[in-house]
């Protein structure tokens, strides 16, 4: 009796699952249906209403071409730079304050920080940047010395070669990076200063000893002299004075590595894009008001 009872019970959930699948295909097969009747209804509309959706598309080709005319021309460019033994999120920090003052309209601020005419400052769009080593170091690392790319949107395409020191200045004014340089500076100057006194003094020796002007033994400080090693240890010098030399010639902070590219044709605006939104968003448009207006129409028949 209990087996009976089980199997009765299990084909009763068993039909119950049927029941409740037919229910849910035969619902899925009415949503498609009103889909398919929603499409056919408003291609319809769209054969009866096409001169009323070609006109409002039409307009807004029209409007569309409009506003690309009326649409001040810009120009982007990039530039690349470099930076010395100096964290990256130093320099990330000072160029959002200066796109923020750019974002702001802040025309007084942004040509006092980069020391620009206002005239100058007010044809700036835009500033963007970004770290090109980013994605190369740990998430848990210090970016450190990586170059970075700024990108700059300007009305006036004659300002990129006015932009590329006046950022570069910007960035190099910055209280911590000055005070770095002027110690490293003079770090450099002081060295440059000791070896020219000790090139000075063994050029001295090396004089004295290719022509003595009197009694010579042949030791200083109770050691024979040997030429050899004097013009050895002066070149040795020397070369160290040129390389310290070389290294406070290349002292600056940031360094260019590519500048701001010359632009002739403007980057923006582009016609296709205006004429797209324009028409797309007149013929949804047109869509809309012919759908309403058949509505309208089949609702005084229907009375």
């Amino acid at each position: 009796m209990y087996h009976l009872k089980e199997q009765e019970q299990k084909r009763m959930n068993n039909a119950q699952d049927e029941i409740d699948l037919r229910v849910i295909f035969k619902q899925i097969g009415v949503a498609f249906k009103q889909i398919r009747n929603s499409i056919s209804y408003m291609l319809s509309v769209l054969l009866k209403r096409s001169i009323l959706v070609l006109s409002f598309t039409a307009l807004g080709l029209v409007l569309g071409y409009a506003a690309f005319y009326l649409t001040k021309p810009y120009y982007i460019s990039s530039m690349t730079l470099v930076l010395s033994e100096i964290r990256n999120e130093f320099v990330e920090n000072q160029l959002n304050n200066l796109s923020d003052m750019i974002n702001e309209g802040n025309i007084v601020a942004v040509s006092e920080q980069l020391n620009i005419d206002p005239d100058a400052a007010n044809e700036i769009i835009e500033m963007r940047f970004h770290n090109l080593d980013e994605d190369r170091i740990a998430e848990d690392s210090i970016l450190t010395g990586s170059p970075f790319k700024i990108e700059l949107s300007l009305y006036d395409n004659s300002l990129f070669e006015t932009m590329e020191p006046a950022l570069t200045n910007y960035l190099e004014n910055n209280r911590y990076f000055s005070k770095q340089k002027r110690i490293r500076q003079r770090e450099i100057e002081s060295l440059i200063s000791k070896l020219k006194d000790q090139i000075e003094s063994i050029d001295s020796v090396k004089t004295t000893v290719a022509s003595p002007s009197g009694p010579v033994n042949g030791f200083v400080y109770g050691q024979p002299i040997d030429p050899t090693t004097l013009y050895r240890e002066s070149l040795t010098m020397y070369e160290r004075q040129v390389e310290l030399e070389a290294e406070l010639d290349q002292l600056d902070n940031i360094e260019v590595v590519n500048g701001f590219t010359p632009r002739f044709r403007p980057t923006g605006p582009v016609l296709q894009r205006f004429l797209i939104i324009g028409g797309l968003l007149a013929f949804v448009l047109g869509v809309i008001v012919a759908l309403v207006l058949e509505e309208r129409k089949r609702s005084r028949l229907s009375y």
